[in-house]
């Protein structure tokens, strides 16, 4: 019997139907899982969200994590739900449309970027107001910053990954350049390094940032938030 024919958009987005489908089944197992005094021991959540080495989401699941890790998962399902809903409605079939879809991928992917950037503003501030316990908020803080290096490792369109650095205006290892539909011309495209140390949300040496000093993680967040925005701004500016 012959195959049925699948262009790349349709793979795509059947991928990422998989990974939701997979995200709501793990969320539904946490919550059902038991860590009472009698059964304190750890477990672990594997999420895979692509075929490369960089895909997997490897977490250790522990009582006083369960909300935090809930909370990554959310933002991991917001990529994918607007990824999929990309893939239906954008072809990618000619070099403009291509274009196209490059720069809707990475702001699919700056979109949330900045929600989990607006969350971590919301915790320094639940933190400032002692409405719920540092330990827990730490724990969500950690990871939504591993989150946001999971998706500058992610990021990418035919094996061009868009948020590390390659494209910044500094790179001198790569360059970008599109075609003009209109006259043909070519112009260049930067996109700016997003990976958590870029963003001001790990320290050079590696180390998370903390809830220890809330009002600086609060300034250290808006330079966060208005980075991620400046940049969406450029890459609209692309598409318009």
């Amino acid at each position: 019997m012959k195959l049925k024919f699948k262009s790349l958009q349709s793979i795509g987005a059947e991928r990422e139907s998989v990974i939701q489908k997979q995200i709501q089944k793990i969320r539904k197992e946490i919550s059902l899982w038991d860590f009472s005094s009698k059964n304190k021991e750890a477990r672990e959540i594997l999420l895979r969200t692509n075929v490369s080495s960089f895909s997997f989401c490897r977490v250790r699941v522990e009582k006083d994590s369960v909300v935090a890790i809930d909370s990554r998962l959310k933002f991991v399902s917001l990529t994918v739900n607007n990824l999929e809903k990309l893939y239906h409605s954008q072809p990618a079939k000619t070099t403009f449309q291509k274009q196209t879809f490059l720069i809707k991928k990475a702001i699919v992917y700056l979109d949330t970027l900045l929600a989990i950037s607006k969350r971590i503003f919301e915790i320094s501030e639940l933190e400032i107001r002692k409405k719920t316990k540092g330990k827990d908020l730490q724990w969500e803080l950690d990871l939504l910053i591993d989150e946001v290096d999971r998706i500058a490792s992610l990021a990418e369109f035919r094996y061009l990954h868009l948020f590390g650095g390659d494209y910044a205006k500094s790179s001198r290892t790569a360059s970008m350049w599109f075609i003009k539909e209109k006259n043909g011309s070519l112009f260049r495209v930067y996109i700016a390094t997003m990976t958590s140390k870029a963003l001001g949300l790990r320290s050079l040496d590696g180390n998370y940032l903390t809830l220890s000093n809330s009002t600086l993680l609060q300034k250290k967040i808006e330079e966060t938030i208005l980075k991620i925005k400046e940049e969406r701004k450029q890459l609209q500016s692309v598409l318009d």
